[in-house]
């Protein structure tokens, strides 16, 4: 978090960063599905990180990048990974068509990876996901 926040691109692109990793604290949470048939519940996701990028004109949330890190141990709990698919395939996805552009992203960054291989993860999205065409 701290490095993202000291990122040139971060602050030239003029991006907002909110902790929500807390269920308790934050009332942005997806609920999710999967696939079976029709559309079976399977519990609400709440993201670690939103970083968002506001149109300027108007001050409403233009874009949403979805971060979620976790640690080796929670990443292959079959609860998490069916969530993460549904935000990844469908959630994403279905709101970018309804907005009729990419509003909605998400990135995942495991403890697995280095520090340096995370912020370069996070570092290649920001730069690719929120400037604008």
């Amino acid at each position: 978090l701290e490095e993202v926040l000291s990122l040139k691109d971060f602050r030239d692109l003029k991006l907002e960063i909110y902790y929500n990793g807390d269920d308790n604290l934050t009332e942005f949470k997806i609920r999710c599905y999967k696939k079976n048939g029709g559309y079976q519940y399977i519990g609400s996701y709440t993201p670690d990180f939103l970083i968002i990028k506001r149109d300027q004109k108007i001050k409403s949330i233009h874009k949403a990048l979805i971060v979620e890190t976790k640690g080796e141990i929670y990443a292959k709990d079959p609860t998490f990974q069916k969530k993460r698919a549904f935000v990844e395939n469908i959630f994403c996805g279905e709101n970018n068509k309804r907005y009729a552009y990419k509003r909605f992203d998400y990135l995942y960054l495991e403890d697995t990876l280095t520090e340096e291989a995370r912020l370069i993860e996070a570092i290649k999205i920001i730069k690719t996901f929120f400037v604008e065409e």
